[in-house]
């Protein structure tokens, strides 16, 4: 199964507060696997394990738990998608949302966005639609975001009904609090937003007709190559996942047989899409290994075996570089959790 894709624009207001809040460019680039160069366009694609790294790299250099209420405040419009785009020029605010909810998936493949309307309440809800991908940190951002771009496009204050959250009550709550300016919940069954109906018929000044038709086509387009790419890179994804235990059929040009092309044409097309084989197979790896190390059902060592890593000290090290911590500093963190 090949892993969801997100915009650029989903990390971009992480990465570069990341930046200004004082860590090397190019250590966040190694971390990360995102460059700066990579953040040029808010509607490219990076893997969502990379959002996952980003997050990681946020908790351990920054010691901020609430980093992702703290980034989901900032407003830059100069780092929108065309999504956002878009929904600003919607004439009212439940135009804009339902516009926003139609192309959320070019946004994050992995998580979703309903819009339901009840009496005189409206509720918001964001989901990610499999538990591996669900982040405590990218649903504070998620949520403050979408209350501060609200609060943005409307100049005024917003308080909402109710926020609930899935995960439970973390110490930092006042920052919830502080942010939302609204009762919080949490270890509900689902991450929303619930405020007044009335607010959807909030007039949206910035309201462009002909430009909105422009970035609807657009949107339109990335969502139609979207849903009908089967791309190079998530085939290759999936070759490299059924092949990491033998370290003599992880090669690309047995990878370029099992998709009937030419190695030449296999590395023109994953450097078309901004990948290489050897970034995949250490995504792939480094994915792979936490989710065996999570799970707590084989040893480290085992680990390492499956993951195509002839002696355990060498898997320590490649795990020690993608995250920070050891293989076991790492399970015993998942398991605490």
């Amino acid at each position: 199964m090949s892993l969801p894709t997100i915009s650029v624009s989903t990390v971009i207001d992480t990465y570069y507060t990341l930046l200004e809040l004082g860590i090397e460019q190019s250590f966040l680039e190694n971390k990360s696997g995102i460059s700066v160069t990579d953040l040029e366009n808010p509607d490219a694609r990076v893997c969502i394990s990379k959002l996952k790294l980003l997050w990681g790299i946020a908790h351990t250099y920054t010691e901020n738990p609430a980093i992702g209420l703290f980034v989901g405040e900032k407003v830059d419009p100069s780092r929108f998608s065309v999504v956002t785009q878009a929904s600003f020029q919607c004439k009212t605010i439940l135009q804009g949302l339902q516009k926003y909810v139609r192309f959320f998936s070019i946004v994050n493949q992995a998580a979703s966005l309903t819009l339901t309307e009840e009496g005189d309440m409206a509720t918001l809800e964001f989901r990610f639609e499999s538990p591996e991908f669900y982040s405590i940190s990218e649903m504070e951002r998620m949520t403050a975001s979408a209350l501060a771009r609200s609060q943005y496009l409307l100049r005024k204050r917003i308080i909402p009904k109710y926020v609930s959250f899935q995960h439970s009550e973390p110490s930092y709550v006042k920052d919830y609090e502080s942010t939302f300016k609204a009762p919080i919940l949490f270890d509900q069954n689902k991450t929303a937003i619930v405020f007044e109906r009335k607010l959807l018929d909030s007039k949206i000044n910035l309201n462009n007709p002909h430009l909105l038709n422009v970035l609807t086509d657009y949107a339109e387009k990335l969502l139609k190559k979207l849903s009908t790419k089967g791309s190079t890179q998530n085939q290759v994804r999936i070759f490299i996942k059924h092949n990491l235990e033998d370290n003599d059929a992880l090669d690309v040009k047995l990878a370029a047989k099992k998709l009937n092309m030419s190695r030449h044409t296999l590395y023109r097309k994953l450097k078309k899409e901004g990948v290489s084989f050897q970034s995949l197979a250490e995504e792939v790896r480094q994915t792979e290994a936490k989710r065996y190390l999570e799970e707590n059902n084989v040893s480290i060592s085992e680990v390492a075996y499956l993951l195509g890593f002839s002696e355990l000290s060498a898997f320590s090290r490649a795990f020690k570089r993608w995250t920070g911590e050891s293989p076991a500093q790492f399970r015993t963190s998942a398991i605490s959790k």
